[in-house]
């Protein structure tokens, strides 16, 4: 092989780099951007843009499914699709993250976070109960484990009868 076909080998290389983080960079800044109209809107951003957001994400995941940054935008697109009250969608959205990026640090909130989707937007409370299960299983020592209990001692019950068993409980702790 000579100098020329080595050079010419070398320059497409980087230039494929290039065109492969600058696409990458790109779809960063647009997300960033997007990000920033919706944190700057009132409390009650278009949901347009929300769509728009979420899709974004996914987009990004798509086509960077390899990159650092995917586990955290579809984290984004998890929490973001239950802010839009899209619980199906966040459940999709969880278990894609189980399967394509289980070493994650964000690994047991999307757990929890699946249990309290299935409980609190689809009222699954036997697949809510496993969720919470597994996370207690899976991730003992973690912050949300007293919160994983507790869902699953409340599983189903509405307000008032926590309240009443509240109430309860207060008055035998005063005898």
């Amino acid at each position: 092989m000579n100098y020329k076909s080595i050079a010419l080998l070398m320059v497409m290389a980087i230039a494929a780099l290039i065109s492969c983080t600058s696409g990458s960079d790109k779809d960063v800044e647009r997300l960033t951007r997007l990000e920033k109209q919706i944190d700057a809107s009132d409390a009650h951003p278009e949901q347009a843009k929300l769509t728009e957001l979420l899709q974004e994400y996914e987009n990004y995941v798509n086509e960077h499914p390899a990159d650092s940054l995917a586990p955290n935008y579809l984290y984004k697109a998890i929490t973001l699709s239950m802010s839009m009250n899209e619980g199906e969608k966040a459940i999709a959205l969880s278990d894609r993250m189980i399967n394509e990026y289980s070493k994650s640090n964000r690994m047991p909130e999307v757990i929890f976070l699946k249990g309290f989707v299935y409980e609190n937007f689809l009222s699954n409370y036997a697949q809510a109960l496993k969720c919470y299960q597994d996370f207690i299983k899976m991730f003992p020592e973690h912050e949300l484990t007293d919160d994983a209990e507790a869902a699953i001692a409340n599983l189903g019950k509405s307000p008032d009868e926590m309240v009443r068993e509240f109430e309860r409980k207060a008055a035998e702790a005063g005898k």
